[in-house]
């Protein structure tokens, strides 16, 4: 009898340890499930808090139940109970670990920290480098802060001759007034609209790196994604995959998107990226708006919302890179590609900048990540060159967005997470960023959609003419255009009511097309810029100004080499905008050997003159 007691005891005491050893697991496993839960901070709130208490409550019962079943020696409840506890924390650990991974891609979306580079650049025929250009902006980064750390650190004795721009740094380069100068290695990139052979004109004589806080990232409003917003979207053209290097950047392509989570209605205004406008952080100099990518963020979001009256809630700066991960995660995306006007300019670039190494063809198809960043970059396959590059970039976006819908399982979204965590940095905190599930609940069960719509996105399009200035190709924009495009934002918005069109007409034998806003004939006269009168004479140029109105000075050189009155000078160089001058001083030419010619003849006519009037007085004295 004795040896039974011991026995059951004994086993007993294996039952114990075997509830001790699974209790501790299951409480671990819910314990992370719990904190998993409550990461996804807005997600289904009441369902999350119901799964933790439930979860708390099973707990509970499994460690009463067991008791009772040790005391009652119900050894193989004990068994069963702890098998299906087994079971739970397998899956409360793979619920911890799919949604920490998830969580995580999302948080690493914010590039709290970064690597800024500088580098020191020259001419290639440039052997000794004594005078550097430096960005006189001491919060410049990869202008001015890195350039002191690495004279400092290299001990360097250079004579540094201080700039306001990076345009006027790199022209003393190029006129040898300097031997070399500090800039962002994005520099070719950035710059190469400017100058156009800057990669071949230039060598790097040394670089310097550091990883610091992130100085670029600008609060956003933290306005809730459930209620209307907006966001600027801008692509950046880098040479890093990924966008943990470099602040600096080239603004390749610039959406501002209004997106209205009520009404699921989107308006995507696409800017050009030579539209000439100020920059606000320069002064509000104008010039074309991407050359406020080289200033950072925050001067692209002032700039825009200068421009358009209307302020940025998010902005979203994606890798050009990332676009090619982003349609490949997504398994590609349906896009109905337009007929090109020039065949021969449909074969571009590729992500790498290997030259045409993507050719696109017409017509419905699927395209993959490379093609898609080829259809949304494309230039000179078309004759409205910005119409529809911004069209075709918009088409793309819808794309992706709708493909986005199809995503049903966790693998397929930790594939796009992956591909847009890397490439991808915005201002929305990880808590809005979660709230974009709601938002995409309402997508998903929104029935009055065609299958192949997701939302309602309204086209946009900024009227536009060319227009040369300072020797420089820009994009002049119609007010009416941007005043459309804008009221129809803040439409959207709620910010204005919209004006019911209470009537309408058609005819069937008119081709419906989808109204695009912004796109209409303007009568707004066009500026002007100021023209070569150089070898032309002053009677042109008075005739010219009699419409205009300026302020015309003149100053005379004497000369027996050029025509009289011909303009030899002027003080405004050509292609400035007249809007910005306030007075032009021309030299005339003053020719010596017509002056002779005059003055001989106006001598010879005088004594003429004088010889008539005393051959009169004669014949009246003889009278």
């Amino acid at each position: 009898m004795k040896n039974l007691k011991k026995k059951l005891k004994k086993t007993n005491k294996y039952y114990r340890f075997y509830f001790y050893t699974i209790l501790v697991i299951f409480l671990i496993s819910i314990v992370l499930i719990s904190q998993g839960l409550l990461l996804l901070s807005g997600i289904e709130s009441f369902i999350r808090y119901v799964l933790i208490f439930t979860f708390i409550v099973v707990l509970i019962l499994y460690i009463v139940g067991n008791f009772v079943f040790l005391i009652l020696k119900k050894h193989i409840w004990i068994i069963i109970t702890g098998i299906t506890a087994i079971i739970f924390s397998v899956i409360n650990c793979l619920g911890f670990y799919y949604i920490n991974k998830t969580y995580n891609f999302i948080d690493n979306i914010n590039k709290d920290e970064i690597t800024y580079t500088t580098n020191l650049i020259s001419l290639k025929d440039t052997n000794k480098i004594t005078k550097v250009g430096i960005i006189s902006n001491e919060e410049d980064i990869e202008g001015y802060i890195l350039p002191k750390e690495y004279i400092e650190n290299k001990n360097k004795k250079y004579e540094l001759i201080f700039y306001d721009d990076y345009i006027n740094l790199i022209n003393d380069l190029y006129t040898n007034d300097i031997d070399g100068l500090f800039i962002t290695s994005n520099y070719i990139l950035m710059y190469n609209n400017e100058f156009n052979t800057i990669k071949d004109d230039t060598k790097v004589i040394d670089s310097y790196s550091k990883k610091m806080k992130n100085q670029d990232l600008i609060e956003g409003t933290n306005k809730p994604v459930t209620e209307p917003f907006t966001a600027l979207l801008i692509g950046v053209d880098s040479k890093y995959d990924g966008l943990a290097k470099n602040a600096s950047f080239n603004g390749d392509a610039l959406m501002l998107i209004s997106f209205n989570p009520k009404t699921l209605s989107a308006v995507i205004f696409s800017i050009p990226r030579d539209t000439y406008v100020p920059i606000a952080c320069n002064n509000n100099k104008e010039n074309k708006i991407n050359s406020a990518a080289g200033y950072g963020t925050k001067c692209m979001i002032d700039t825009i919302e200068n421009l358009t009256k209307i302020d940025i809630d998010y902005y979203v700066k994606m890798n050009f890179k990332g676009v090619v991960d982003l349609v490949d995660a997504l398994g590609g995306i349906y896009v109905d590609v337009p007929k090109p006007d020039f065949k021969s300019e449909y074969c571009l670039e590729d992500s790498n900048r290997i030259p045409r190494n993507v050719c696109l063809t017409e017509g419905p198809q699927v395209l993959d990540g490379e093609k898609a960043l080829a259809l949304a970059r494309v230039r000179g396959a078309f004759r409205i060159v910005d119409f529809k590059r911004v069209q075709n970039q918009q088409l793309v976006l819808q794309a992706i967005v709708t493909k986005a819908k199809s995503i049903r399982n966790i693998n397929d979204f930790h594939k796009v997470l992956k591909a847009v965590s890397k490439n991808l940095d915005t201002n929305i905190q990880t808590k809005e960023m979660l709230n974009f599930y709601n938002v995409g609940k309402s997508l998903l069960f929104k029935n009055n959609f065609s299958e192949n719509e997701f939302i309602n996105i309204q086209k946009t399009f900024l009227n536009c003419y060319d227009l040369t200035i300072n020797g420089s190709s820009t994009v002049q924009y119609y007010e009416e255009s941007l005043n459309e495009i804008t009221k129809a934002m803040r439409v959207n918005l709620d910010l204005e009511k919209p004006k019911i069109i209470k009537t309408f007409t058609f005819s069937v034998n008119e081709l419906y097309e989808e109204e695009i806003i912004g796109k209409k004939s303007y009568s707004t006269k066009r500026k002007e810029t100021l023209p070569n009168f150089i070898g032309k004479s002053y009677e042109y140029l008075t005739q010219w100004n009699s419409t205009r109105n300026l302020n015309i000075n003149t100053k005379t050189e004497i000369s027996n080499i050029c025509i009289d009155n011909e303009i030899l000078n002027q003080s405004v160089k050509e292609t400035s905008l007249i809007s910005n001058i306030n007075s032009l001083t021309v030299t005339i030419c003053k020719n010596k050997v017509e002056e002779k010619y005059i003055q001989t003849t106006t001598t010879k006519s005088i004594i003429e003159n004088n010889d008539e009037e005393i051959n009169d007085i004669i014949e009246n004295i003889i009278e």
